[in-house]
């Protein structure tokens, strides 16, 4: 019995360490350095999309092949635009991102991929859309824009028509996210003079704060099994990377760095998320396995 149990105690130590051996090894999926943002796995995973600075006056979004690392540009010619923030369609029909117009404006651009054609989405009013994202029929783009007074999610069509505004509180809202059934939106808020999680039904009812905290809670993802959420956090002391449940429990940090880590994307295995982590001054996209990491932190 005696060596049962020794033997039981060196097992669970064992199964430990390896685990916190693998999470504090993420993979490492880009090497250039330069600042990065708004990754997402599209095609099942096949390829990673990205936006990256090529220059002081280009943000240029590439697609990353994982099976060769291979790095093409998603659009052939980018001009002299910044295009940021990509979304994808779950049909793989359609791609909504930022794209900026001038000082400080911005407009939502959905491309048709099958048409080679685009729908353009303007507001009254200064500033820029933010933040798009699809709901899961691949019918509809939610994203943030400030029209008429704070920062509010709006609604359109795949066409860039029946624009309709969806929440109306103080505040400024950003970074929507919907759970896989369509029926809920986990985005952030600044209400409380800091941002923090939020959910609602689509039609605006039931609205949960997730997050408690005195330092802002930010860019929320569901999981793409809708159990979960990432986000990101000053709440340690820097930009670190955490997942919780949906409902705001078991809130659990995923990095550990001096430097910042930032925009955390969900592989559709929803077992490792894709995050842009700065190590030494130098920004790359590294590959996280969530599951030895809360295996090796004791949850």
């Amino acid at each position: 019995m005696f060596n049962v149990r020794i033997g039981l105690v060196l097992l669970t130590v064992f199964l430990f360490a390896s685990a916190d051996a693998h999470a504090s090894e993420p993979v490492r999926l880009t090497t250039d350095g330069a600042l990065k943002r708004d990754p997402c796995f599209v095609e099942g995973g096949a390829k990673l999309v990205y936006c990256y600075d090529e220059g002081p006056d280009l943000v240029r979004m590439l697609q990353m092949k994982m099976d060769d690392r291979s790095i093409t540009p998603v659009f052939g010619d980018a001009g002299n635009r910044h295009n940021l923030e990509p979304a994808w369609s779950l049909d793989g029909k359609w791609i909504a991102y930022t794209q900026c117009t001038g000082n400080l404006t911005a407009r939502l651009v959905i491309h048709n991929r099958a048409a080679n054609a685009d729908s353009f989405i303007t507001h009254a009013g200064r500033g820029g859309t933010r933040s798009p994202t699809f709901s899961p029929d691949s019918k509809t783009v939610v994203y943030a824009f400030a029209e008429t007074g704070p920062q509010q999610l709006w609604s359109v069509d795949t066409a860039g028509k029946n624009k309709k505004q969806l929440t109306e509180c103080s505040g400024i809202t950003n970074w929507p996210t919907f759970t896989p059934d369509g029926k809920t939106i986990v985005f952030a808020n600044s209400r409380e003079n800091n941002y923090e999680i939020y959910s609602v039904s689509i039609d605006g009812s039931n609205e949960r704060r997730l997050t408690e905290n005195t330092i802002m809670d930010i860019r929320p993802r569901v999981s793409p099994d809708g159990s979960r959420i990432t986000f990101v956090s000053t709440r340690d002391g820097n930009y670190e990377v955490y997942v919780m449940n949906l409902d705001g429990s078991r809130v659990q940090r995923i990095t550990h760095s001096e430097e910042r880590d930032d925009y955390p994307a969900w592989h559709p295995s929803g077992k490792q998320l894709v995050i842009a982590s700065e190590r030494d001054g130098e920004f790359d996209l590294y590959l996280f396995d969530v599951e030895s990491t809360q295996l090796a932190s004791g949850n």
